[in-house]
Order: structure tokens, then sequence, then C-alpha cells
């Protein structure tokens, strides 16, 4: 056995208090990084579902919206509200069997999905109205995807459907930045850079911003987010060997510089802390999963869904979100108990009041357009 040294026996000291039951065996072994991609969740699923787990229930299945039907889109913050702020919170799922062909997503299903959904997240209102009210012609918007696996990303078709959409209701191409952390990781997952040229903005990170005391650690965000009027968290469900589930809320670990510090305790409570900064809480407008694909096992080897989740309730969205990964598990005759052990961020994050993990606090709604 290795002795270890007086700093480093203090740091393994320090991450097994801190880290607690989860992450300190799990740390021991192997570093966070591999466990955050595991090449086979269902071997690292030991744990049994819990006995009260329940699915969020569909409240209501909705046809498609009649556009030839006027109705009032309230201000944005009414619009926007989501409890505790109401009694539940919105979240809609919008499917359709023929997205993908031959693998690939259908950009023109793609946008007909997004309009279904923004347009039930109001209440029936014409999709273009919705993003008016949502954002000013003149702000500048980070649509923040996920492209730490290559082979999972967040699907370039969603984020370049909500841009189109953006610039139908009057904001500038120029104004908007797909982003993530690095310029490469955009590239290997198909967005096409672009840096002070014409059209949409697309490019990492060019340095830290803001910093952020969590109780954790103390991280910079990058300076992207400070620059910006406003986000729409575009992430992709996938199973996470540590936190659980990463959908909305841990989207945001690549906002920020020195992730791998907030990974102890299963990222309990990191990464409600970190959502509860005003940088994101404060600037982010809209949360749109692209599930087309799903990575409910392997990050790499994403499975179909054909779906997009739209909610303003970023713990919300992540439930349903766990509920889809989660009946990707038992389909596969998986174990699916860390799914729902692992993410007790989510807990945490309703506890903090920001947003509703309770089943009896969610209101799902689900279109099915083919």
């Amino acid at each position: 056995m290795r002795c270890l040294g007086r700093r480093d026996f203090l740091k393994a000291a320090m991450a097994a208090l801190v880290g607690g039951w989860m992450a300190g065996w799990r740390d021991a072994a192997v570093g966070w990084d591999a466990l955050a991609r595991p090449s086979d969740m269902s071997q690292r699923s030991t744990l049994p579902l819990l006995a009260h787990y329940q699915p969020v229930p569909i409240a209501r299945r909705l046809p498609p919206r009649d556009p030839t039907t006027p109705v009032p889109v309230p201000s944005r913050a009414e619009l926007m509200a989501h409890w505790p702020a109401t009694e539940k919170s919105r979240v809609v799922v919008v499917r359709h069997r023929e997205v993908l062909t031959a693998g690939q997503p259908n950009p023109d299903i793609v946008l007909q999905m997004l309009d279904e959904g923004i347009s039930a997240l109001a209440h029936g209102a014409q999709p273009l109205e919705v993003w008016r009210v949502l954002f000013d012609p003149q702000e500048r918007v980070l649509l923040k995807v996920n492209c730490i696996a290559a082979g999972g990303p967040t699907q370039p078709a969603v984020t370049y459907a909500i841009a189109r959409r953006l610039q139908d209701a009057g904001l500038r191409a120029e104004n908007l930045l797909i982003f993530d952390r690095t310029d490469h990781e955009l590239a290997d997952a198909g967005y096409a850079l672009n840096e002070g040229g014409s059209g949409v903005q697309c490019r990492g990170t060019r340095g830290e911003g803001s910093e952020a005391v969590l109780t954790q650690a103390t991280v910079r965000f990058w300076r992207e987010l400070d620059e910006c009027d406003a986000i729409v968290n575009i992430p992709t469900p996938k199973a996470h060997g540590i936190a659980g589930v990463s959908v909305a809320l841990k989207n945001h670990y690549g906002s920020i510089s020195e992730p791998a510090k907030l990974h102890a305790n299963g990222c309990d409570p990191a990464i409600p802390e970190l959502n509860a900064h005003p940088l994101i809480r404060d600037k982010t407008r809209l949360h749109v999963a692209a599930a087309l694909r799903v990575s409910p096992f392997d990050w790499n080897a994403p499975r179909p869904e054909n779906a997009l989740l739209l909610s303003f309730d970023p713990v919300a969205l992540d439930t349903v979100a766990r509920d889809i990964l989660v009946r990707h598990h038992q389909a596969a005759g998986a174990d699916a108990g860390f799914l729902i052990y692992g993410a007790h961020h989510l807990v945490t994050a309703q506890q903090m009041q920001l947003g509703a993990t309770a089943p009896e606090r969610i209101e799902l709604h689900e279109i099915v357009l083919a």
C-alpha cells in the first residue's frame, strides 16, 4: 500500500468527509471523470428502485394547437412562473416518431415539435408571440448546449431550430451565441464554429468571469455568462455515474471553470447552489431538453426517444427526464436504482425552491404529433 504524505492524506480525508458515502467509495477507485462517463451504467446500477418511486403522471395529452384561434400571451413574469410561485410547474413533452430519418434529425419536424411545445407552455398561444414575450429584439442570448460526449451531445438540429425562432422573433443572428466549454467539443458535436462572422455565433469560452462561492468550492463562471442578457438552457438527458442524472441543472457544469471541484456527495448541494446563482437563475428564460436521443447508459451510444422536453422549471424538467431514463433501464432489464438514489440533488433543489421534483407539484402535458 502506498504511504500518503501529509498533504495527500488531508486531501483524501476531506474528500471522504465532504463526499460522504456516495462519492467516497467511488472516488477511491477511479477518477471522477471516468465515473462521469460510464461505458455501461447498467453494470453500475446495483441499488433497487425506491418502493415509493412513481414517475410523474401525464396530466393531459394535448392535440396539436389550433393556429386559427388567437390566445393572448401573458407577461413574461406570468409566463415563466412555476412552483413555488404557482401550484404546479408545467412540463411539456412533444413526440414525433419520424423525427429521425436514417438516424438523422429532420429539421422541419424538429421545428414543428418546438413550435408545439412552446405554444403548449403558453396555453396555446402562437409560437412567435411567445418568443417575442420571452426575449427582447436587442438582447444577447446564450444558447447553452452540452457537448462533453461527442457521440451524444445536445443535438444541433434542436439548437439551430431555437436559434431560427429567436431570429424570427426579431433578434439578430449575431447576438445569438451557441456555447459550451471548448471549440473542439462544439465542432466534434457537429456545430459550425463562428466567431465574429455573420450569422449565429458558435464558440467555446474565451476566459473566466464572475466568481461563485459555493459550499464545496469556489469556482468562476465563464465570461460569456456575464456578457449575455439571457440564457436558453439546452441539455440532453443522460445518466450520470455520480449525480444520477445530468440534464438541465447539471448542464451548467459546462458554464464554470473547474467543475471537478463540485462532484463530492453526488454533486449535492453544488448543483442546486450553482443554479441558484443570479447569473443562472435570473438570466435563464427557457429550458429545452434535446431528447431526440437520450443516454441512459453509454454517453457515446445514445438511444432514440424522439422527443423534446420544455419547461420554465429546470427541476421539474430534470425529474421528467429522469423518468425517461428509468424507463430505458427498465426496458433493458437493467437496475435503475442509482438514477433515483444518486439524484438527491433534485430534492435539495426543491428545498431551495428552485423548482419542483415532487410529482404532485408537476403538471406534465404530452403532445404526440405522429
